[in-house]
């Protein structure tokens, strides 16, 4: 099949990302109360910066940048998703196909981000159209399952990717779970359950410990029931974790080095785009996790998610520079 033609699926949040910035201590501008309960913060913040963001649409602008295979994504957004340039910005990529459910009574996803002088976070989300996911049916949507070659479910309501693991299964597409911060929300029958229906299992060393101790399993039990697991480490690189019929593999593949580092968030959601772009090239999973380091390393050299500019040259030198030789699939392209 020619490359350009296979499509995935990409699941999770398309959201609005607010960063802010205070030139204070979060310390000194917070006042508790711990016998009456009792909490007063007042922060003014000195910056304000919107981003697009969310999983579903950074792996999508990765998988635009790309333009390599199809991407589908299935999200339900707000009123604003058009009116504060979403739309345009993340259809300007022929190869994003928006399948999105706009909700005129609520908001699209939010994420407001604060950060102090000393590098500390407040976050506040709010889920607003997001959390209509849950009623989205693929089965009713995808009339061609035989042409995807994998699907991303990554991170949102339980319920809702509870019900596109199901759906996915039913149409006998591959599947990647990807709970992330979700994770410690899942109850261990509701795991236990989409883990069996899971192809490829990752996330971060964190939510990996969090899943072996919530199904009270290793990974050596967990790597039974899946293809592969993938593990995250930061600046530390990552893991994949494989089988054959004899033996279990683990592969430590080191770090991408980006020319310069601004900022890391949106670099995991790059790292899957990479993930996804090498399935659909028919590259091996441990070439597609470097793809995926590659591409991680281009979004770490903006602030913001969806602010990166790359192209397949800068790829395929960047791949080389780094673990000494090109894939083939990535060569000819």
């Amino acid at each position: 099949m020619n490359p350009k033609k296979k499509k995935v699926i990409v699941l999770g949040s398309i959201a609005f990302d607010y960063i802010m910035g205070f030139d204070e201590n979060f310390v000194n501008a917070v006042s508790i109360d711990h016998e009456k309960g009792d909490y007063q913060s007042t922060v003014t913040t000195s910056s304000r910066i919107q981003h697009f963001g969310g999983t579903a649409g950074n792996i999508c602008y990765n998988l635009g940048l790309m333009n390599v295979g199809n991407a589908h994504v299935f999200c339900s957004v707000g009123k604003d998703f058009e009116s504060l340039g979403y739309k345009e910005h993340i259809t300007r990529f022929d190869n994003i196909e928006l399948g999105v459910d706009i909700q005129e009574d609520l908001f699209t996803a939010a994420c407001y981000i604060v950060n102090d002088i000393k590098a500390n976070q407040m976050i506040i989300f709010h889920g607003g159209a997001l959390d209509k996911c849950k009623e989205i049916d693929l089965r009713e949507r995808i009339k061609d399952p035989e042409n995807y070659v994998y699907a991303i479910n990554s991170t949102q309501s339980v319920d809702a990717m509870v019900n596109f693991q199901e759906q996915l299964y039913d149409l006998n597409i591959p599947i990647i779970f990807d709970p992330g911060q979700v994770t410690p929300l899942f109850p261990k029958d509701l795991l236990t359950e989409v883990i069996k229906k899971t192809t490829i299992l990752i996330g971060n060393e964190f939510e990996i410990k969090q899943i072996e101790n919530k199904l009270e399993s290793s990974v050596e039990d967990i790597i039974k029931q899946v293809n592969a697991i993938i593990v995250t480490k930061g600046k530390e690189g990552s893991q994949l974790i494989y089988k054959d019929e004899k033996k279990i593999y683990q592969i430590d593949i080191p770090i991408c080095k980006p020319e310069k580092l601004v900022e890391p968030t949106g670099a995991g959601d790059g790292y899957r785009a990479g993930i996804l772009t090498g399935l659909s090239l028919d590259m091996t999973l441990l070439d597609s996790c470097r793809l995926g380091s590659v591409i991680g390393s281009f979004v770490v050299e903006t602030s913001g998610p969806q602010t990166q500019i790359y192209q397949i040259k800068d790829v395929k030198k960047r791949f080389f520079e780094n673990y000494g030789y090109l894939p083939p699939e990535l060569e000819t392209l």
